[in-house]
């Protein structure tokens, strides 16, 4: 019964995102403040599930959050037109001169993100907070090449 709600999960997931992913248009001046909205959604949704994990559960309350984080990872790779490597970005020119990594990095993500869906369905908080620190190393794996640092 997990099994078949988790699936059911990733399938909408992936519907969802493929609807939302094809309607999105971007003016150019503001797909650089849109990726930033976008990955503030991205960490708040992680913040939520590290919240999940920290109370001990429940674990389908992060189901959500993992489809979230796939839905934002389906329109963030989207978000890099050329042209929107100026301004306040603090993404790194290799977004553009090495694409197919970047577009690498972020189907990792979006695995990283389906396995952490598959885990919260799974009721196993264990395996939640296995998942959950492998979506943080999936993340920050694409932080490190593609990632200007904070000062």
């Amino acid at each position: 019964m997990k099994k078949m709600f988790v699936l059911a999960a990733i399938g909408a997931l992936a519907a969802g995102a493929m609807v939302g992913g094809a309607t999105i248009a971007f003016a150019q001046g503001d797909v650089i403040k849109q990726r930033q909205e976008n990955r503030k959604q991205a960490g708040a949704a992680m913040r939520a599930i590290k919240g999940i994990i920290d109370a001990k559960g429940p674990t389908s309350g992060a189901v959500a959050q993992a489809a979230k984080l796939k839905e934002l990872e389906l329109a963030f790779v989207n978000m890099f037109p050329a042209g929107s490597d100026t301004g306040d970005t603090k993404a790194l020119p290799t977004v553009w001169s090495d694409r197919a990594g970047f577009v690498a990095a972020s189907k990792a993500a979006d695995v990283a993100y389906d396995q952490l869906a598959s885990a919260a369905g799974s009721g196993d908080l264990a395996a939640l907070t296995a998942a959950f620190a492998a979506t943080g190393k999936s993340c920050g794996n694409c932080h490190n090449t593609y990632r200007a640092k904070s000062n």
